[in-house]
C-alpha cells in the first residue's frame, strides 16, 4: 500500500484528492492547519479505520515543519507520493490594487511553503522505490501573453515563481530518483474562485487525477501536467 501525503486537505481539491486516493487503496496522510476543526476528514477517518491520518501542519510556520518529521515518522517509514496543494488567492481588480502584503503572504503560501513542505519530507519520499512530487499549479504561459491580464496580480506571480522553482528542483533531483511534477487540475469549483457555476466540481474532476498520478514516469519529470495527461509548454 502506498502511502500519499497532502496539504490543505480539508477541503476543495486537497479534500476531494484525500477521497478519490483512499477509494483507490491508499493510505492518506492529511494535512491541514485545524484537523480538529475538519469535520469531512473526520468523517473519512471514520469510515477508512487506518487508511487515514489526519495531521496538523501551517505550511508557513517553522515551528510546524519541525514538528513534522517527528509525528509522520510515527505513522510510516516512507511517502510514495507527496501533493503540495495547499495555496491562496488574494484578489486584485488593477494595479492600484496590488498589496505588498498580499504579495508576501501570497508568495509564502503559494511559492516558498511548498518547497520547504518538500525538503523538509524530503528523507521521507527518498525512502520510497518510486517518489512522486505533484504540485497543484496554474500553467504559467509565456510573460508576452500577459499582456491582457489584469487581475489576481498576486496569486499569478506566486504560480510564476512556484514553477521555476519547481522546475529546477525536478531537474536537480532526478538524479536521486525522484519525479517532480507541476500538476493544473483544471477550472475546477474552490472556494478562491467563489465555487463558479463555469468551473467543474471537483469530484468529477479529481477522479482524474489520482491514475495520473499513480502512473508518473521518469520522462514526465519536470513537466506541467494538464489533467488529460498533456502537457504545457510553460
Amino acid at each position: 500500500m502506498e502511502t500519499v501525503f497532502i496539504t490543505g486537505a480539508n477541503r476543495g481539491i486537497g479534500l476531494a484528492l484525500t477521497r478519490e486516493f483512499l477509494a483507490s487503496g491508499y493510505r492518506v496522510i492529511a494535512s491541514c492547519r485545524t484537523p480538529n476543526a475538519a469535520t469531512a476528514l473526520h468523517e473519512l477517518e471514520a469510515a477508512h479505520q487506518g487508511g487515514l491520518h489526519l495531521v496538523e501542519l501551517d505550511v508557513v510556520e517553522p515551528e510546524s515543519l519541525a514538528n513534522l518529521v517527528p509525528t509522520m515518522e510515527q505513522i510510516c517509514d516512507c511517502i510514495d507520493v507527496l501533493v503540495n496543494n495547499a495555496g491562496i488567492l488574494l484578489p486584485s481588480d488593477g494595479f492600484r490594487q496590488i498589496s505588498a502584503a498580499n504579495l508576501r503572504q501570497s508568495f509564502e503560501v503559494n511559492s516558498i511553503a511548498p518547497l520547504m513542505v518538500w525538503q523538509t519530507l524530503l528523507p521521507l519520499l527518498k525512502k520510497a522505490s518510486r517518489p512522486r512530487i505533484v504540485n497543484i499549479t496554474m500553467p504559467t504561459r509565456a510573460l508576452s501573453l500577459l499582456q491582457n491580464r489584469t487581475t489576481n496580480h498576486h496569486y499569478i506571480a506566486s504560480r510564476y515563481a512556484l514553477n521555476a522553482l519547481v522546475k529546477m528542483a525536478a531537474d536537480e533531483l532526478a538524479e536521486e530518483g525522484l519525479i517532480t511534477i507541476a500538476l493544473y487540475p483544471g477550472y475546477v469549483q474552490t472556494d478562491m474562485n467563489g465555487y463558479d457555476a463555469k468551473a467543474e466540481t471537483a469530484d468529477t474532476a479529481v477522479p482524474k487525477l489520482v491514475p495520473l498520478i499513480a502512473n508518473l514516469t521518469a520522462a514526465q519529470n519536470g513537466l506541467c501536467l494538464l489533467p488529460d495527461g498533456s502537457s504545457f509548454d510553460w
